[in-house]
């Protein structure tokens, strides 16, 4: 189902602000790059230990698009939310991804195991 597009969980763009440079060995792979909003919320809501963490995160979010709820997503999320006990946020981001015909790169990849197999995940090892 995935072709060259990726969808970076919230603890990824975590792992960015603090220096973990093999990710960037991942994405570059990629053409098209995504967040989803919750994953903009979720970050941007982390207490960050010093400003520069937080601007580093401000601006990378820039960089990458953020992909809004819509119909699509919202009736995907409540499919993966009645199949199996999953967060809500993680529900959203997998729908993000089956929607935009994505994989995932995620440092927590059991938040989505077994819910669709039609999604890659990518689990991010550091």
């Amino acid at each position: 189902m995935s072709g060259n597009n990726l969808i970076l969980d919230s603890n990824v763009l975590i792992y960015l602000s603090k220096g973990q440079k093999g990710i960037f060995e991942i994405i570059e792979q990629y053409s098209n790059i995504y967040i989803s909003v919750i994953t903009k919320m979720e970050v941007l809501g982390f207490p960050f230990k010093n400003d520069e963490e937080r601007l580093f995160i401000e601006k990378i979010i820039t960089t990458f698009e953020i992909i809004h709820t819509n119909d699509e997503i919202t009736d995907c999320t409540i499919h993966y939310r009645k199949k199996k006990k999953i967060k809500i946020p993680d529900a959203i981001i997998l729908a993000t991804a089956k929607v935009k015909k994505a994989n995932i790169l995620t440092a927590n990849s059991s938040d989505f195991k077994g819910i669709d197999s039609t999604v890659k995940i990518l689990h991010l090892s550091l």
